[in-house]
């Protein structure tokens, strides 16, 4: 069974930054591969960065498309079954019509997106503070230029957690206590190495897998748990806390039911 838990609205629950670094920090001792993203780029900007970002993210969109138009196919052979929460949102089934309008009004929106997206978009290079030791480690992150969901040119980061890069990455910021109540830096998935101007990644993202157990948007301050109970136990003995790491775990269940059931 999985144990998920989503902490965006944790200031309603106590749950303290403090707790959340821990819960990142266990993610991190026990997965196998992490994703996380710059905030500009770590290089010299090169014509084929923004050709190739373009491009996929117009494909993106294409294919968010081509999947929004099957739905339409499908509903009307009566082929697809609604979520719950969709159902709610048309306070019943919805009729062939008016859900082929609800679709529709998605895919306008989805060409606009792209429409504007190859438009107005941003491109930051800024590693004139990054020592050549924080970019060489940078680049054994495997960063790839994107534009991701944004529409700011930056890197996002695909890789093994191996022993090396998992004890950098347990001694670096996640390893401090917020500063004081606002330090963003401290909390919501930030990571930065020896200071902020000279490595940072935020969106940190934590697998066992092909099994996401962490999730952070950390602009938008969210973040999702999802532990087995095996590791929901294991995590009580984590960095020698016991008392603080119940007291957390028990936050949480108040916090939301398990989750769903594998």
């Amino acid at each position: 069974m999985l144990c998920e838990f989503h902490l965006d609205e944790s200031y309603e629950t106590n749950i303290t930054a403090a707790e959340r670094n821990a819960l990142i920090r266990y993610c991190l001792s026990v997965g196998t591969r992490a994703k996380c993203s710059t905030r500009a780029l770590m290089r010299p900007f090169k014509q084929k960065y923004l050709t190739t970002a373009l491009r996929e993210m117009k494909e993106s969109h294409k294919k968010a498309i081509a999947e929004y138009s099957k739905k339409i196919e499908l509903y009307d052979k009566g082929e697809l079954h609604l979520p719950q929460n969709l159902i709610d949102y048309f306070e019943g089934a919805p009729t062939k019509d008016r859900y082929e309008k609800y679709i529709r009004s998605l895919i306008r929106q989805e060409r606009e997106v792209m429409r504007t997206g190859s438009k107005d978009y941003m491109i930051y290079v800024s590693f004139a503070f990054t020592d050549k030791k924080m970019l060489d480690f940078h680049n054994t992150l495997n960063p790839r230029v994107t534009f991701g969901y944004s529409n700011s040119l930056h890197e996002e980061c695909d890789f093994a957690l191996t022993e090396e890069i998992k004890n950098a990455f347990l001694n670096s910021s996640l390893k401090e206590l917020p500063a004081w109540e606002q330090d963003w830096t401290h909390d919501w998935g930030y990571v930065y190495f020896d200071s902020i101007s000279n490595l940072l990644y935020e969106d940190l993202e934590i697998f066992v897998g092909e099994r996401f157990i962490l999730s952070t948007l950390s602009h938008e301050q969210g973040m999702t748990v999802s532990l087995t109970e095996e590791e929901l136990a294991a995590f009580l003995d984590f960095d020698g806390k016991r008392n603080k790491n119940l007291a957390t775990v028990e936050k949480l269940k108040s916090l939301q039911e398990f989750g769903d059931n594998i």
